[in-house]
Parts: structure tokens; C-alpha cells; sequence
């Protein structure tokens, strides 16, 4: 909306075009001639089609026709808004840095819904250390919060959907209506318990110097509802080394540890951010330190004994003890004598050759739990090896 171009205007419709409580007591410019911060010329000095003038005197004809320009706010605060529901949105400045921009929400109980725009894309993917992945669709507000609220439960809510919601939107010092409306779907819902008070990381990737800035949304459809959020700035996400992506967690004990990949920290009350330095369940992970990729499904060490299992983006599930490593090897049947015997069978062994030697272990699968039963069998076409009771090869040697 804009003031009029003419006729009446006061205060209170310079106030509310301004997204703050309409008052007819608002100063003009404070208490001296350079207009101080919270009065009503100072408040217009980025306004459009052009500025307040800025130097005294000052009249309230010179706010006709003006649109106030809401504010950016500088990434790594914290922003709340206390109870009542609505639409809420604010443009907040990334600067220049390239990285990862993490942002931490909490819904305190009551359903609200987060998004984060950058670069013409919507981000709205979500985890928590709680309940793990909670999953956004399209460019809609990913609603989050406890499923036992009155007439705000996900049934509700798409029932409901869309709601009209006032809007406000940051007039410099808090979230303030702006006289209009805006209508939001809220059929992208992720509630879980009566838990309360848990916090949801969001990643957007800024993977260019330009845009700076970037335009968070958030609703509160129900009444009663407050919520917290902080954005930080953008910076590279910590590393850790593992394999490529394993279809199983032996395959991945196993693989060659030369993959360095990256994770976001969650958050708990408070938005204090955790302090591990692996990524754990709950945590997204990518394969680059911006958070632009997501690891693909499947299984990652990420120590010497232990890994992770990773599932949309998120992970999902542990594994550990690492067990040997085995090699797979072509071999015969048991035979008396297994001199040129053929090679129908697929074993393993703990050695690091190819095949066999004195002093392996010789496994049946390839989990290298089940040892292969005593007795002679052929590993090659002009070779045997002979393995004790406990799968252990005894002595090698080659057919006349």
C-alpha cells in the first residue's frame, strides 16, 4: 500500500503504513533537527517512490504518496514474535560471503510454518534432533510443532487450507501489521507429539557473492502461537572424512575412506548449536561445504568402527562394530582332492592378496561371520589351500 496522494493524513496512517502500532503521538523527527531512530521522518527515509526529506522542517504533506520500505536485518540474530498468529516476513541481509546459511526455528508447541527464499528458490526441508527429517513440498511454509493442539492439528490444517492471514512484516524494531493480508496454504505439515520446544535446522546454500539478501517467511495460522528464529551468516559447514556411498554398512567398513563431506549442526532451546564434530542422526549432510548437495541414500564410516546410514539428505540411522574387512575369491568345493576342481564358489578371505595365503581367515559370506569348514579346496586352476576348523588357512600349495 502507499499514503494518499492528497487530503487527509495523520500520524496514525503514516504509522500503520509503517507496519507500527498506530499512535497519534509519533514524533516527527525526535528532539532535534536530524530525525532520530522510531520517528516517523526517519522511519521514511528509504521510502518509495523517493525519501522523506531528511532535513528540517518537516510537514506531513511531504509523506504523500510514500510506500515505507521495510528494513533488512543483519543475519546472526535472533527474532521472535510473541503470541497471535499471522503472516510474517522479513528480507534479511546474508552479505557478500559465499557458504552455507543456517537457520534455526522454533515453534514452541503451537504449529508454525518456516521458508526461506534465495536466488528465486524456497527452502523448506527441515530436521531436528527429535524427529529427524521433516520434509517440505513445493514453495510451501513447512508447518512444524505439536499435533495435539486444539483445532490446529494437520487435519486441521488442510482442512482449513488456505488460511487469510494478516500480514507483518519488520518495521526496524519488531514485527508490525501492515493493514494487508495474505492468503497461505498450510497443507505442508510435519507435527510430531506433545514434546514442545524443539528446534528445526533449515539449509540454504549461498553459493554465489550475489544475491546478499534473502526473504524469510513464517506463519502462524493458529491462535496463541508464538515462535524464535535465527538465521546466521553465511560460512562453510564442518567436514568429515568417509567413503562413497555404500548399498551396505560392511561395504562401507570397507571402502576407501577418501571422501570429505560436510554436515549442519542442530540446535536445542535457546538455539545453542551442538558441538559434534561427526554428523549424527538428525543432521543433514551434503557433499559440499555450502550445503548446495545432498549426500545420496545409502551407508558412510565416519570412524574407524563406525558409521552412519543416510536417507533423503538426513541422517538416519548408526551402525557399528565395523567387522574385518574380507576379499572376495574364487574357489571349488571341499574335496579330498581339489586339484583341478573347478571354481564355482565366491568365498572371502581377511587377507590382503587377491587369494588367500597362510595365516588367512576364510569366509563362506561376505559379512565375514561364517568361518568355511575344514578340508582342501582349489583356489586357482593349479593351486589348493587347506583351512583348519576355524577357517584359518594351514598350508598352500600347487597340484603336480
Amino acid at each position: 500500500m502507499a499514503l494518499p496522494i492528497g487530503g487527509t493524513i495523520s500520524a496514525s496512517m503514516i504509522n500503520t503504513e509503517s507496519a507500527t502500532v498506530s499512535t497519534n503521538t509519533a514524533p516527527m523527527s525526535g528532539t532535534s533537527s536530524t530525525p532520530q531512530p522510531g520517528s516517523l521522518v526517519k522511519r521514511y527515509n528509504n521510502a518509495t517512490p523517493t525519501a522523506v526529506n531528511q532535513v528540517a522542517p518537516h510537514a506531513y504533506s511531504e509523506f504523500y504518496g510514500k510506500s515505507f520500505t521495510a528494513p533488512n536485518i543483519p543475519c546472526g540474530g535472533t527474532l521472535n514474535a510473541g503470541s497471535g498468529n499471522g503472516y510474517f516476513e522479513a528480507t534479511v541481509t546474508s552479505g557478500n560471503p559465499v557458504g552455507a546459511v543456517v537457520i534455526y526455528f522454533n515453534p514452541a508447541g503451537v504449529p508454525d510454518g518456516v521458508a526461506y527464499e534465495y536466488n528465486s528458490t524456497t527452502y523448506n526441508d527441515l530436521t531436528s534432533n527429535t524427529y529427524g527429517y521433516a520434509a517440505g513440498t513445493g514453495n510451501n511454509l513447512n508447518i512444524v510443532g505439536d499435533d495435539d493442539r486444539s483445532n490446529c492439528t494437520a487435519s486441521d490444517l488442510a482442512t482449513n487450507s488456505p488460511y487469510t492471514l494478516n500480514t507483518s512484516i519488520w518495521n526496524g524494531s519488531s514485527f508490525g501489521l501492515n493493514g494487508g493480508t495474505t492468503s497461505v496454504v498450510t497443507t505442508n505439515t510435519n507435527l510430531n507429539g506433545t514434546v514442545g520446544g524443539i528446534v528445526y535446522t533449515l539449509v540454504v546454500p549461498k553459493t554465489d557473492l550475489t544475491p546478499t539478501t534473502g526473504t524469510l517467511k513464517i506463519v502462524g495460522p493458529c491462535t496463541g502461537t508464538a515462535w524464535t528464529v535465527k538465521v546466521l551468516c553465511p560460512a562453510a559447514l564442518p567436514s568429515f572424512t568417509t567413503n562413497s556411498v555404500n548399498n551396505s554398512s560392511q561395504g562401507a567398513c570397507c571402502a576407501a575412506q577418501n571422501q570429505t563431506y560436510y554436515f549442519a549442526r542442530n540446535a536445542t532451546n535457546g538455539f545453542v548449536v551442538d558441538t559434534n564434530t561427526l554428523p549424527q542422526i538428525g543432521n543433514f549432510v551434503f557433499s559440499d561445504s555450502n550445503g548446495a548437495n545432498v549426500l545420496l541414500n545409502g551407508y558412510y564410516r565416519t570412524t574407524s568402527s563406525s558409521g552412519v546410514y543416510v536417507q533423503s539428505g538426513v541422517v538416519y540411522d548408526t551402525f557399528s562394530p565395523c567387522s574385518g574387512c574380507v576379499t572376495a575369491f574364487d574357489s571349488s568345493i571341499l574335496f579330498r582332492d581339489a586339484c583341478g576342481a573347478t571354481l564355482n564358489q565366491v568365498y572371502y578371505h581377511n587377507g590382503i592378496n587377491a587369494i588367500p595365503v597362510t595365516g588367512d581367515t576364510c569366509y563362506s559370506n561376505s559379512a565375514g561371520t561364517t568361518t568355511l569348514s575344514a578340508g582342501q579346496r582349489a583356489d586357482t586352476a593349479f593351486g589348493i589351500y587347506i583351512v583348519n576348523s576355524s577357517g584359518v588357512v594351514t598350508s598352500k600349495s600347487l597340484c603336480p
